[in-house]
This record gives C-alpha cells, sequence and structure tokens, in this order.
C-alpha cells in the first residue's frame, strides 16, 4: 500500500494588518464631573502623566506601523481624549456621535469638523444618541452596537443606513461597563472577547453563537478594562493590568503589547477608549503612508512584506509563506525565480547588460527573431513595459494609417473598448473610462473611439475611412476576466480585414501561456496584425515588453522615430529569449489549460455559497462575490490572514493568476481558504 503525505500548507498565524488611527491628546483632561462609575471628581487627576502614558500609547502604534492623526483638544472639554467616542468612520462613512450627556455634547461639533477638514467626509450626523466607537464595534463586515446606558437602541438602525452594513445590538446590564468597548474588544475579523456578564442574558446568546471560539474575559481584568484594547489582527494593544487576558490572547496567538494608562482610567477609558479607527473606502486611510512613508501612495497593498520568494511561495518578513495567486498580474507565469531564466540573467550579467540601441549586441537579434516565429510575425519592436509597448503599437498603427492607408495626417483614429486596461500612461488613460485612472489627469489625448468591449456590431458603426486600428483585451483583465462570446474576436477579424484596419491585441497579461494557449487570441482561431506583450516575457526577473508584426506594419518606423534607451538590452534579451525558448514546446501552454480546467471545477463549486459567478481561461479567473461577503479587498485580506495572496477589482471581484508552477495540490488548498474567507462573513 502507497502512503501519499499530505500537501504541506502554512501555519495559520496572526496577520497584522496596518491602520490608521485617530487620536486626542489630554492635554486639558481632569475629572470634573462623574458620568460613569469610575470617574470621582475628588481624586486629582496627574495630567503630566496622562500625557506621558498617552504619548506612550502613540509610540506603540507608530512602531507597530500605524499611523497616528492627532485632533487638537478644546479647553472645557476633558473628556475628548477619549476619541473613540467622538464618531465612526467604515467604507468610506464617517459618522459624528450625538453624545449622551451635555457635558460633552460639544465635542461631537469639533470631531466633525476635524472629519470634514481631514478628507473623511461627507460627514453625517444622526438624529439618535450615538457616542462612535464605543458602542459601534467594526467586526469584519458586520457592527456590533452596545445600548442600556448611552447608545440608543433606535440609533442603531441609524448607523446600518448610513453604513450600508448589518448592525448587531447588544444590551450592556452592568454601570461599570457603560461602553461596549469596555466590555468587548475585537481581536480581528472574525474573533473577539469579551465579558458575558457584562450583557443581558439575550445577549450573551447572540454572542455565544456567533462568536464560539471568543476569547472570554475574567471578571478581573474586565474590572481592569482589560477588553478595553486596540487589535491589529496581529498585536493587541491592552492594560498591563489584566495579566489572564493577556495569557489567553497569547494562546489564541495573539501578541500582547501592554502599556499603563492608570491616569486615563480615571476618567473611566482606556486604551480603545482613546483610539479611533479611520476607514476609507478601502479600509484603511492612507495605508502607504503608514508603512512605506517615502513611497508614493499610488497602491493601496495589502499588508504583507515579501522577504523572499520560490516558485509559487512568498515568505515574508517574519518568515510566514503565503501562496501567490497573483503571479504579478501574470508577470511570474513561470514563478518565482525559476532556475533556467535566473541562470541565463546570471550568465549575461557576467558578460554585458547594456549598450543602448547606439551599438548592437549578440543577444538581441537572436531572441527577436525567436519571439517573431513564436507569435507568426516577421519583426519586433523591444521595449519595457507594457504600457509602453501599447503606447508604441498605438503610434506605430498612426505612421501605418498616414504612411500606407493614406489617412490624412493628424486624423487617424483607434477604437478600444469599454472596460478597457491598457497601462496608465497619459494617452491611455485617455481612452480609459475607469474613473480612478482618468479623473484628474486632463488635457487628453484625442484621436480614440471608444465603444462597449464585446460588441462587434459597434466596432463596425464606428469603423470609418480613417479608422487605423482597433485595439482590444482578448479577455480583459483589470475588468475582472471578462471573456468575450465565441463570435466577438472572430467577427472583430472579419471587419478590420475588410476595412484595411489593424488589429491590435493586448496580450500583456492573457499571453505567453496564461489561458492555456500561447496568445488567448487562438482560442478562438484568431491572428492579429500587433501583438503587445510584457509582464511574462520579462520572467518575473526584469521589464521586458515587445511590440510584434509584420515588416509591413513595423517596417513603417525609421531610424529616429522611436525608441528607448533600455529596449532591448541585452539582459531582458538573454532572459526574454528563455521565456521564449521555454514556451516553444508547447508544455507551459498545455500544463495552464490542465490546471486551469482544475481550478475552474473547483471554483465552481463556491457558486451560491459566497460566490456569485466564476469567468476565466487557463489558470486565470475572475470571482463575483455574493454582496453579503464583503467586498473583494475584505475577501483579499481574509486570504492573506489565511496564507493566500489575491487582488481585488472593481469592489466585488477577485482576481486569480497563479503562477503556471502551482500544483493541483495547491490548487485544492487555495480554493479551501477561498471557501473558508467567504464562509467567514456569514
Amino acid at each position: 500500500m502507497t502512503i501519499t503525505s499530505p500537501a504541506r500548507v502554512p501555519a495559520i498565524t496572526r496577520v497584522p494588518r496596518v491602520r490608521t488611527y485617530a487620536m486626542t491628546p489630554p492635554v486639558h483632561f481632569t475629572v470634573q464631573y462623574a458620568i460613569n462609575p469610575w470617574m470621582d471628581p475628588t481624586t486629582p487627576v496627574d495630567t503630566d502623566r496622562a500625557i506621558a502614558q498617552w504619548l506612550r500609547l502613540r509610540e506603540v502604534y507608530e512602531a507597530l506601523g500605524h499611523t497616528v492623526h492627532a485632533v487638537d483638544p478644546q479647553p472645557g472639554l476633558p473628556d475628548m481624549v477619549y476619541a473613540a467616542n467622538g464618531g465612526l468612520s467604515v467604507a468610506g462613512a464617517t459618522i459624528a456621535a450625538r453624545f449622551a450627556f451635555p457635558e460633552r455634547g460639544p465635542e461631537g461639533d469639533h470631531y466633525a469638523d476635524w472629519f470634514s477638514a481631514n478628507g473623511l467626509g461627507p460627514v453625517h450626523r444622526t438624529d439618535g444618541i450615538q457616542e462612535g466607537e464605543g458602542d459601534f464595534l467594526v467586526v469584519g463586515d458586520r457592527i456590533l452596537a452596545g445600548t442600556g446606558f448611552r447608545t440608543h437602541r433606535d440609533t442603531h438602525a441609524e448607523i446600518a443606513a448610513l453604513t450600508g452594513r448589518p448592525v448587531i445590538t447588544l444590551e450592556l446590564v452592568d454601570p461599570r461597563f457603560y461602553h461596549l468597548d469596555t466590555a468587548l474588544g475585537v481581536l480581528d475579523d472574525d474573533l473577539i472577547a469579551y465579558y458575558p456578564p457584562a450583557f443581558s442574558p439575550h445577549s450573551q446568546a447572540v454572542l455565544a453563537e456567533l462568536f464560539p471560539t471568543a476569547v472570554i474575559a475574567t471578571d478581573a481584568d474586565a474590572s481592569a478594562l482589560g477588553l478595553n484594547f486596540v487589535s491589529d489582527g496581529h498585536h493587541v494593544v491592552m492594560t498591563d493590568a489584566a495579566p489572564a487576558l493577556a495569557d489567553a490572547l497569547r494562546t489564541a496567538g495573539f501578541e500582547p503589547v501592554c502599556v499603563e494608562l492608570s491616569e486615563l482610567l480615571k476618567g473611566g477609558g482606556g486604551v480603545k477608549c482613546c483610539t479611533l479607527e479611520l476607514r476609507g473606502t478601502d479600509e484603511e486611510v492612507d495605508v502607504s503612508s503608514a508603512a512605506e512613508p517615502h513611497v508614493a501612495h499610488n497602491y493601496s497593498p495589502l499588508p504583507v512584506t515579501a522577504a523572499t520568494a520560490e516558485g509559487a511561495w512568498i515568505t515574508d518578513v517574519d518568515g510566514r509563506r503565503y501562496l501567490d495567486c497573483l503571479g504579478a498580474y501574470s508577470a511570474v507565469n513561470f514563478g518565482h525565480r525559476h532556475p533556467r531564466i535566473v541562470a541565463a540573467a546570471l550568465d549575461q550579467i557576467g558578460r554585458v547588460t547594456l549598450t543602448s540601441r547606439a551599438f548592437r549586441s549578440t543577444e538581441l537579434e537572436p531572441f527577436c527573431a525567436a519571439l517573431a516565429t513564436l507569435c507568426g510575425k516577421d519583426m519586433v519592436l523591444p521595449m519595457n513595459t507594457g504600457a509602453e509597448a501599447v503606447e508604441s503599437a498605438i503610434k506605430v498603427a498612426r505612421k501605418w494609417g498616414y504612411d500606407v492607408k493614406g489617412v490624412a495626417d493628424g486624423r487617424a483614429k483607434v477604437i478600444v473598448a469599454g472596460g478597457n486596461f491598457h497601462g496608465r500612461t497619459i494617452s491611455i488613460v485617455s481612452f480609459s473610462d475607469d474613473p480612478d485612472a482618468r479623473t484628474g489627469f486632463g488635457p487628453y489625448t484625442p484621436g480614440f473611439v471608444q465603444v462597449p468591449y464585446g460588441d462587434a456590431d459597434a466596432i463596425a458603426a464606428a469603423i470609418d475611412d480613417e479608422t487605423v486600428a482597433v485595439l482590444l483585451e482578448p479577455i480583459q483583465g483589470e475588468a475582472g476576466i471578462i471573456v468575450p462570446s465565441d463570435d466577438y474576436l472572430p467577427r472583430v477579424r472579419a471587419l478590420c480585414t475588410n476595412h484595411n484596419v489593424l488589429m491590435i491585441a493586448d496580450e500583456i497579461q492573457s499571453g505567453l501561456g496564461r489561458t492555456g494557449t500561447t496568445f488567448a487570441c487562438a482560442h478562438w482561431g484568431v491572428e492579429p496584425d500587433v501583438y503587445t506583450l510584457g509582464k511574462a516575457l520579462g520572467g518575473g526577473i526584469l521589464p521586458v515588453s515587445a511590440v510584434v508584426a509584420d515588416s509591413d506594419v513595423l517596417g513603417v518606423l525609421h531610424p529616429g522615430e522611436h525608441g528607448s534607451t533600455f529596449g532591448g538590452n541585452p539582459l531582458a534579451a538573454a532572459v526574454g529569449h528563455t521565456v521564449v525558448d521555454m514556451l516553444a514546446d508547447g508544455s507551459w501552454q498545455r500544463r495552464a489549460a490542465d490546471l486551469g480546467a482544475h481550478l475552474h471545477t473547483r471554483l465552481g463549486e463556491l457558486v451560491g455559497n459566497g460566490v456569485i459567478a466564476v469567468r476565466g481561461l487557463g489558470l486565470w479567473a475572475g470571482i463575483d462575490l455574493e454582496p453579503g461577503v464583503g467586498t473583494g479587498k475584505d475577501v483579499c485580506l481574509r486570504l492573506a490572514e489565511r496564507g493566500v495572496l489575491a487582488k481585488d477589482t472593481h469592489g466585488s471581484t477577485l482576481r486569480l493568476a497563479p503562477p503556471l508552477v502551482i500544483t493541483t495540490e495547491e490548487i485544492d488548498w487555495a480554493v479551501d481558504q477561498l471557501a473558508e474567507a467567504v464562509r467567514s462573513s456569514s
């Protein structure tokens, strides 16, 4: 009998998520009145010590990589230090507090003004009484809401309407725990810690059903406001006066970070009371500014910092392994650091890496010859990035239109598709309909006509004597892996042929084996006039791109009309040639087809169980999530916690593009983690 060892999967560990907080320094903090059982105006407060403890708390957050924004304190409002009560910021909805006691009433206006001044508007105000995150705690895609002492029960419905999230009412019955955040702490999107006697019997039953594995606090730790903590999913910043709770959190895989807030406890508040989390539309505000303060904030990355990678796996700086199901948007088709590609790069590095095109190199012609053969074309224009390849193809198409087709100078038109993604240069965003990519970057480049993707009739109607090209993605990637109907590309090919128009296929993501064929166009028996290639052409080592066409198209370029210092450099040519050689026998394409069939079979099992639909070909999939599951970013974060890396797009869609070296067992494990990730929201 043969015993097969199970596939090795990484141990599930707690993954921190970079957060953004608002805090108000306690420069005016005193206890002048009593509005909760903790407050005693006869007990003196050491304001200097309170400030020192607050500063230490802020330093702890910043040392963990989080961003802290300071809210200006106001004279006469000593409790402003408890910033969590100032409002609720979730999924782009910012709601300022409406306090129960007149002593704190003006704080609501100050927090509302601060939210607006710091770009968190529009700011909503509820009709009913509510005290922000003191009584509204976000747990994944839902909100736990406290009532009984401060926030009115009727206001829960207002919060649900404003945030679009389900709100679960919990009744507090012990006056010591007058806010929800004094009796319950959120550890991550699925787990809480709480003190059951603080709640009514019905609410205890609700919590036991929702969170059967919750961490339960002792009376001693709850009485020290041990549950008034702040967790980033791994680190739990908490009082140093709750040792049993700290031990329980360690057992659950969290790392307690203990601080002293004894002075602020005199006002009835702890760590969480002093900390208001700011969540933007992607659940974080300025995440990049916290983790990478010197990097332009043009990405919103997952909270994973890669240190090493090999094959289909990435290892982070803490030694945790992740199955890479994104593959750098197809740039790592052959896995991270494929030995054959690395060897080719190292060999070339030892000889010559860059000459510019002012001189010939031994590597360029062999690379271009091999790539032209793979594409069934005559010539190659080597460039660097995918966007450069698309820009170059547009230039070539216009020049071809003027020199060959006879279009009047300056009148050339290129037809493009709605929902396209070809890069983010000025000309490319000029024909994008993605507001994030386009808005704020005008004036735009003219000469483009956009029609709906998948509508060949619209292309037929748009073509005229000035049309020089139709530029399309055979399968739209950024749009959510949109696969057209079977007659679409053949009809586009026929229209281009009949009207003497170039068909340009952007195969930057879909090409070079990703979909189970060398090029996605081949699924429909279509050969374009021009290919634009990139991403996988660089083997995951460096940027390599190309425009590939016959000589009657690329031959319109003459010296000085187009170029690139790095385009076709010896190192890039050596790497690109290796990639082309690897694809020559078709084995990678067959592997992608076979594994892709298995991937889509497994993903299809999730339809109706948190997933609405699955699309794609080969090892490329777009997964539409049910609304109740949460956003695509939410699910990607849950997947990262389970050791799988994926990327969201357009709010509620996931994209998978794992390296072609992935195994059947690894696909099964990844889909199992996805099933758990969508199930965990219910």
